[in-house]
């Protein structure tokens, strides 16, 4: 084959006919395509989603997950514009009558409330209510084998199993209820919400 050879520019081609025909070298080439193709492919891999992204109830998520709020998430932005708005309203006209003929500690003590009351709204429609996760199929289907009944050859006069399981906490025994929906047993305090769509902990103290 010709090589072309120049002053400052020198290219040589070293496939000559004879290395095309070696058996090594479709080997060789066979390989690095198969290589080529496996990268492609795994670059192709659809993208493993997260649990918060195949959640099954009905609060929505934002920031990669890491911030979650309920369905009604118009009854928060009203919250929050009316302690906005009605806290603006007190720092603009009352404050400065207040600071310069009472005394400067309201302003402050009102500034000190109102960062109290934002931070905690904040926190608390941004994080997890105590959600309690739902059971897989699989310990669905053991949840249901233990509470199943034989209905020994009653036929029509079988009753279905109670859906409450006792365990002992502390020495003292302690009733759960099963959830249909979530297929678990409840612990104590907690309840399914219907607007959420899950079982939450400690439900007396949930604002969905």
């Amino acid at each position: 084959m010709k090589n072309y050879d120049a002053n400052k520019v020198k290219w040589i081609d070293s496939k000559d006919e004879g290395s095309v025909k070696n058996p090594s070298f479709k080997e060789k080439a066979s390989d690095l395509e198969a290589a080529e193709e496996l990268i492609s492919k795994t670059k192709k891999m659809p993208k493993t989603q997260k649990k918060w992204e195949i959640f099954p109830g009905k609060n929505s998520f934002y920031c990669d997950g890491r911030v979650v709020m309920g369905r009604q998430a118009g009854i928060f932005y009203v919250t929050l514009f009316l302690v906005i708005g009605t806290s603006g309203l007190f720092f603009a006209f009352d404050c400065p009558y207040l600071a310069t003929e009472i005394t400067p500690v309201i302003p402050v003590v009102g500034a000190v409330l109102f960062i109290f009351v934002l931070s905690n709204l904040l926190k608390t429609s941004f994080s997890d209510p105590g959600i309690i996760p739902r059971a897989t199929n699989a310990e669905a289907e053991n949840i249901e084998r233990e509470i199943e009944q034989p209905s020994n050859g009653v036929g029509a006069a079988y009753r279905p199993p109670p859906r409450t399981k006792e365990v002992q906490v502390k020495g003292q025994s302690v009733k759960l209820k099963y959830c249909f929906t979530c297929k678990i047993f409840r612990p104590p305090r907690a309840s399914h919400c219907s607007i959420c769509d899950n079982c939450v902990e400690r439900f007396d103290h949930h604002c969905p």
